[in-house]
């Protein structure tokens, strides 16, 4: 199953999609988050410090809009990229904005 939670700024899309994720984690689903928000606080929702969320590697551009030459394995992915939280959620940093300009 895939959920993807959309929407304007400011209208609770980081809280729905961790709450989602918990229960799915608590029903022992593996479950696998993908921030995909400019300014990424997932992590914080699903119980990672500030210090640990900030320690959350982002996915390289390439990987993000598909310009790599495919070599990495979704295995391969998640044991590079994926951070378990204390939710017993996988997440994933797809993007985060580190300078003016950069989105």
């Amino acid at each position: 199953m895939k959920i993807g939670i959309v929407g304007k700024g400011g209208v609770g899309k980081t809280t729905t999609s961790a709450l989602l994720c918990q229960v799915y984690a608590r029903r022992g689903q593996r479950v696998l988050a993908v921030d995909t928000d400019s300014n990424p606080n997932l992590a914080l929702s699903l119980g990672l410090s500030p210090d640990d969320a900030d320690r959350v590697p982002v996915l390289p551009r390439s990987l993000v809009v598909g310009t790599g030459n495919g070599a990495i394995t979704p295995a391969d992915l998640l044991r590079d990229y994926g951070v378990a939280t204390p939710s017993s959620v996988t997440l994933l940093n797809a993007m985060a904005i580190t300078q003016a300009g950069a989105g």
